[in-house]
């Protein structure tokens, strides 16, 4: 069975607890993820912030012109991570009573890489097209 580590993606975006929301959306966008973990100056995971998260800040500051937001004022820092070396079958069986889609990959307490819901059905529907039933 595969594991994390053979499915993750290691394009990690760059959003800080400091950065401005602008910032985080640019990053998000850049890697076509609409959440992230949120990295401090040594890459540990800090919390986690998503779309969700910066709709109504987005949408209250550009219409009254308020100053800037950071990540830090949005964030949760509550974060449900991973280790590379879990099977996907294991990732699956937790991702279907929890809420998040992506889950940062996490080794020697440092974010190596993110993995998505979408990259965990793929390779099990992989593995299911391969069965000799089909």
């Amino acid at each position: 069975m595969k594991t994390v580590k053979e499915i993750m993606t290691t394009h990690i975006p760059a959003i800080y607890a400091d950065s401005e929301l602008t910032q985080a959306i640019d990053e998000l966008h850049q890697h076509a993820l609409f959440c992230a973990p949120v990295l401090d100056k040594h890459k540990h995971v800090i919390g986690f912030i998503s779309e969700q998260q910066m709709l109504a800040p987005l949408l209250q500051s550009s219409y009254f012109c308020e100053g800037k937001v950071t990540v830090k004022e949005l964030m949760t820092d509550t974060v449900v991570s991973v280790s590379n070396t879990m099977n996907i079958v294991d990732l699956a069986q937790q991702m279907q009573g929890n809420k998040p889609k992506v889950y940062p990959v996490i080794s020697n307490k440092k974010v190596i890489g993110l993995v998505t819901r979408s990259q965990v059905i793929e390779a099990l529907k992989q593995d299911y097209l391969s069965c000799s039933v089909h």
